[in-house]
């Protein structure tokens, strides 16, 4: 299953279930560096007065933004489902592809597009709109996943580890460096506790690709650790 498919992404992300329990089990169970609040800090460093969140799913981010730093914020999803939920939350949203970005040149101070690069189908297109809209001396701040990411998980149940993203931990500055200088790879790697199967199983079975291994946990007799490996890219538009 490709991630970049336009159908998957299309099923994934026309309600919001699934990516609900990924989201919470990460911000719950991992000990270590939290990945949503590493994105944070990249966008709280440069103090932006116009945001942009680029497949903001459900509005955490953007609401976060809004509301701590004061900024002026915009986010856009394909999701007809996700561009509701975070409307809800009083940002000003929009129905639209990062392949195609309804904005003008350079409007905004800061930009994220945080676990949806790897979504889409023609990324050098998305990366050069993600420029585009970002004015000189702006920031772009794309979080992505590691290959080793939930790796000793995914052994135990005989599935095949994260690899092949067009935007990962390990390619990321390549798609990055034609269109944004001063790149930076930031990791943001912890690790993720499960107290016991059933915890496991919520997990395996909400997840876009390996839902099918969910029968496949075995009984535990205590909890069990696997790796959380992310990163993110903090890069500048000269």
């Amino acid at each position: 299953m490709k991630l970049d498919n336009p159908l998957v992404v299309q099923w994934e992300y026309a309600s919001e279930e699934r990516l609900a329990k990924r989201n919470q089990t990460y911000r719950d169970l991992t000990e270590g560096v939290n990945p949503d609040d590493a994105v944070f800090e990249a966008v709280r460093e440069v103090a932006p007065k116009r945001f942009l969140d680029v497949g903001c799913g459900m509005g955490e981010l953007a609401e976060r933004v809004q509301k701590e730093l004061g900024a002026q914020v915009v986010a856009v999803d394909i999701s007809p489902r996700m561009v509701e939920l975070t409307r809800a939350r009083g940002i000003d949203v929009h129905l639209a592809d990062v392949q195609s970005l309804p904005f003008a040149d350079g409007e905004f101070d800061c930009v994220a597009a945080n676990w949806m690069l790897y979504h889409v189908p023609d990324l050098d297109l998305g990366v050069s709109e993600l420029a585009r809209v970002i004015r000189r001396g702006g920031r772009l701040v794309a979080a992505t996943l590691g290959a080793a990411n939930m790796q000793e998980l995914w052994d135990l149940l005989g599935g095949e580890v994260t690899a092949g993203l067009s935007f990962g931990y390990e390619n990321g500055e390549n798609a990055l460096a034609p269109y944004f200088t001063q790149i930076e790879r930031r990791e943001a790697n912890g690790t993720v506790v499960f107290p016991d199967r059933s915890s496991i199983v919520d997990f395996v079975a909400a997840t876009t690709s390996r839902s099918h291994l969910a029968d496949l946990v075995p009984e535990l007799t205590g909890p069990f650790q696997t790796r959380s490996t992310h990163c993110v890219f903090v890069a500048g538009k000269s």
